[in-house]
């Protein structure tokens, strides 16, 4: 509660300072709605002209991928900004300010900002959630249900693991933003791959999207599970709460080891 008490000053804060540009934050706001728009109508026509794709009608690929995209943009609500910008804050001697505060340096980097640019993708992302599964047959039992929000739950957590790790490099190589827009981007990155069935793709491709980088995970595998696809390993849809824990692990003793390797600017 208190964190959150926390959180809610700091966004105010931040939000006071973005607003004192206001036609800034309102056309950056407005240029991200027809970013995705443009994204939804592209994805449209694609199955205007096709049907289906491996197998999966519209609305399959459209609640698979929106449910994907729900998490990733909660996630980078909180984890975007803070790993983008940690080359620049290394460099600067930035990051400094960081340690001296009485919370944990990631901790004070998250609650100090707010991406106020991912509220577009979240709202139109619930939207064509609720779309999308207009015609489905989910069978939404109690199971089901608890099913579908613990995967939502390792989603974001995967999100968020893989986020701080493309950040985290940054402590050796002083310079990641590049990496993190190649990995974590969806306009154009990796996580963009995941917006379709895997299976579309070649087996290198789906080997490195399930072992090496487990966005498979956060949307494929658990919604193929809930929607009855037939899946080359079905086993794998029950793994995203154990991919996320070993990633969340990893990302935290990752994130510890950049700390300790960190060296100040001034040193």
């Amino acid at each position: 509660m208190y964190l959150l008490k926390m959180y809610r000053h700091f966004v105010i804060i931040y939000m006071k300072g973005k607003l004192a540009y206001h036609f800034s934050l309102v056309f950056e706001l407005i240029a991200n709605t027809i970013q995705i728009g443009v994204y939804f109508a592209g994805f449209m026509v694609i199955f205007h002209n096709f049907g289906n794709i491996a197998g999966w009608t519209q609305d399959e690929v459209l609640f698979m991928f929106t449910t994907s995209w729900l998490n990733y943009s909660l996630s980078c609500f909180f984890f975007w900004s803070p790993m983008k910008d940690m080359g620049q804050l290394i460099r600067t001697g930035k990051f400094d300010l960081y340690l001296t505060r009485p919370i944990g340096p990631m901790l004070y980097m998250v609650l100090q900002q707010f991406q106020y640019t991912f509220i577009p993708r979240l709202a139109l992302s619930i939207f064509f959630w609720i779309y999308s599964m207009r015609s489905l047959s989910i069978k939404w039992t109690a199971s089901a249900l608890v099913f579908y929000a613990v995967n939502m739950l390792a989603s974001f957590v995967i999100f968020s693991a893989i986020t701080v790790f493309t950040g985290t490099i940054s402590f050796w190589t002083i310079k990641s933003e590049e990496l993190v827009s190649l990995l974590t981007n969806n306009n154009y990155g990796l996580k963009n791959y995941t917006d379709y069935p895997i299976t579309i793709y070649g087996k290198g491709i789906g080997f490195l999207l399930t072992f090496v980088i487990p966005y498979a995970f956060t949307g494929y595998y658990p919604v193929g599970k809930l929607l009855g696809k037939e899946l080359s390993h079905p086993e794998y849809a029950y793994l995203p709460p154990l991919v996320a824990l070993i990633a969340g692990i990893a990302a935290y003793l990752f994130w510890s080891a950049g700390l300790k390797h960190y060296n100040s600017a001034g040193a």
